[in-house]
C-alpha cells in the first residue's frame, strides 16, 4: 500500500500543476486579447486617416474653382487655364495676356460669316471668365477694334502693296512702317499687350529686315570694304534650303504689310461657340 503521506504529496503536486496550467491559459488568453485589440485599433486608425484624406480632397477646390470664386477667397496664386482656347487668369482673377487670347479674339473678329461676331465674342468671354477678368477682356476687345481700324488706315497711306514680287520690295519703307505700327500699337493697346502679343513676331521681322537690307548692300557693292558692322547673313550649300529660307523671309514681310481687311477676307475659320 502507498503511504498516506506520499499519496497526499502526489495529490498536492497534481493540483499545483493544474493551477499553473490554468494560470498559463489565462495569460495566453490575455495576451491574445491584447494583440487582437491592438490590431483592431491600428486598423481603425488607418481607416480614420484614409477618411480624413478623402474628406480633405473632396473639400479641396478643383482646378479653376478658385479662379471662378468657388474656392479659397484669397484667389489663385498661379495662372489657371480655363478652356481649350487658352484663356487663363492669375492671382486676383486678373486676365493673363497671352497669345492664345489674341488668337481667340482674331478667330471671332476676322470671321466674316456673321454680322454679330463682336457680340458672339462677348457672350463667349462672359461664359468663360469670372467678372473681373471678363471686364478686362471686354476692354481689350474694344481697344483692339480701334487698333484694327487705325492700323488699316495707316497702312493704306503707306501704299506698300504686297511683297509677292521680291524685286519690288522697298525694305526701307517697310522698316518705317514697322516703327509706325509699333507706336500705334503702344498708344492704343499699351506696352503690356504689345509685349505679350507681338514680341516674337517683331523680333522675326527685325531679323528679316536686317538680313534683307544686308543682302541688298552686298549685291550692290560686293567688293566694297565694310564701313560698318555687317549683319551676319547666313549662307547655304543646299539650294533647296536657301530657297526655303527666302520663302520664309517673304512670308514674314507679307504678314507685316497685310491689312486686317485682307486677313478677314482670307479667313476661313469658324469662331468658338
Amino acid at each position: 500500500m502507498v503511504p498516506s503521506a506520499w499519496l497526499g504529496h502526489g495529490i498536492s503536486m497534481l493540483i499545483q500543476r493544474q493551477a499553473e496550467k490554468a494560470r498559463y491559459g489565462r495569460h495566453v488568453c490575455v495576451v491574445a486579447a491584447a494583440i487582437l485589440a491592438l490590431s483592431i485599433g491600428v486598423l481603425h486608425l488607418r481607416r480614420g486617416e484614409q477618411q480624413l484624406v478623402a474628406t480633405s480632397q473632396s473639400r479641396a477646390p478643383i482646378a479653376g474653382a478658385t479662379a471662378f470664386g468657388l474656392g479659397d477667397s484669397a484667389g489663385a496664386t498661379e495662372s489657371v487655364a480655363l478652356s481649350d482656347s487658352g484663356l487663363a487668369i492669375g492671382e486676383g482673377h486678373r486676365l493673363i495676356l497671352n497669345g492664345a487670347l489674341l488668337d481667340l479674339i482674331d478667330s471671332f473678329l476676322l470671321q466674316n460669316a456673321d454680322d454679330d461676331r463682336v457680340d458672339q465674342l462677348r457672350r463667349y468671354l462672359k461664359g468663360k471668365l469670372p467678372t473681373a477678368a471678363y471686364g478686362e477682356a471686354v476692354g481689350i476687345v474694344e481697344r483692339y477694334q480701334t487698333y484694327m481700324k487705325a492700323h488699316d488706315d495707316l497702312l493704306a497711306a503707306q501704299n506698300l502693296g504686297h511683297v509677292g514680287d521680291a524685286s519690288a520690295i522697298d525694305i526701307d519703307r517697310i522698316a518705317i512702317w514697322r516703327q509706325q505700327r509699333d507706336r500705334l500699337r503702344r498708344s492704343i493697346l499699351g506696352d503690356d499687350i504689345v509685349q505679350a502679343w507681338y514680341q516674337n513676331d517683331d523680333a522675326q521681322l527685325d531679323q528679316v529686315l536686317q538680313e534683307w537690307r544686308q543682302r541688298l548692300e552686298d549685291s550692290e557693292a560686293p567688293q566694297a570694304p565694310a564701313q560698318a558692322p555687317r549683319y551676319p547673313v547666313p549662307h547655304w550649300h543646299d539650294k533647296q534650303a536657301e530657297d526655303h529660307h527666302r520663302q520664309y523671309m517673304l512670308r514674314v514681310l507679307e504678314k507685316a504689310v497685310t491689312s486686317f481687311a485682307d486677313r478677314r477676307r482670307a479667313h476661313d475659320g469658324n469662331p468658338l461657340r
